[in-house]
């Protein structure tokens, strides 16, 4: 007993976790962490769960009843030009941009009638592609590093509406969560991405310059888009991104399909 009680004296005690002076815990980066989850190459685009989502956005965007045949779309982020394409199928007249060549080098592979370019909304001016009487971005705002800038460079090209679909963070002030991505097809361009409060994505695209912000009355048919509000900021949850739409407008749109998200 006294040998063992002399070994326990002797022992050094365990070093205590360090303490730093502000509230952080960061890693130094590393893509192969588990923080940043790997997404694959061009076939993330085809996989079930993303045309499963791109149809449930589109027969949202289809039921809102918006006026596209006839207008002149730009469609920024388009990936490999899914979402394009069903723009060009449902009347509009569509001009593709994305931030990496090999997916605008896949979306000419398939689907040639589409105009594409590369170009990265945070760093380029869009107005190099003309105007537009619609803006589309759907599952690109999350993505980026600059949601702001990105926001102010799309309305400078923009006529009538700009239609967002975004990862959002569950709270209720103006803010953006930033997070680690890898820096896959679909992934971040540079590795630093933002999740935007509801309240801030409206307070930005009204501060832009739409003098209207709406949302559609009904959610698109998916479960990224149906959860209840936590205020606690998730951008996920129970196995789903928490994702929403918003309209802008430069001019009020009586329409039944949408809700004004703008207090007078």
């Amino acid at each position: 007993m006294k040998n063992l009680f002399t070994k326990l004296r002797r022992e050094p005690p365990a070093p205590l976790p360090e303490q730093l002076p502000y509230p952080v815990d960061i890693r130094r980066r590393n893509y192969q962490s588990e923080g940043v989850r790997r997404h694959g190459g061009l076939e993330v685009f085809d996989a079930p769960n993303a045309l499963a989502i791109n149809h449930a956005r589109m027969a949202n965007l289809e039921a809102m009843g918006l006026p596209l045949a006839g207008k002149r779309v730009l469609d920024v982020g388009c990936g490999v030009g899914h979402l394009g394409a069903k723009l060009v199928q449902l009347g509009a007249s569509v001009v593709c941009v994305d931030g990496r060549q090999s997916n605008i080098a896949s979306l000419r592979t398939r689907y040639p009638h589409l105009e594409a370019h590369v170009g990265n909304v945070e760093t380029e001016p869009l107005s190099r592609f003309g105007r537009f009487h619609i803006v589309f971005s759907y599952g690109l705002l999350y993505h980026l590093e600059n949601p702001l800038q990105s926001l102010r460079n799309m309305e400078s090209v923009c006529d009538e509406m700009l239609l967002l679909e975004t990862i959002i963070c569950d709270h209720e002030l103006a803010l953006v969560r930033m997070e680690d991505e890898s820096t896959d097809v679909n992934q971040a361009l540079g590795g630093i991405a933002g999740r935007p409060t509801p309240h801030y994505v409206v307070l930005a695209l009204n501060r832009v310059g739409f003098t209207h912000v709406y949302a559609p009355v009904t959610a698109p048919e998916h479960e990224d888009f149906r959860f209840a509000w936590r205020n606690n900021l998730d951008t996920a949850r129970d196995g789903h991104n928490l994702r929403c739409i918003f309209v802008a407008s430069r001019t009020e749109l009586k329409n039944p399909a949408l809700v004004s998200l703008l207090r007078d």
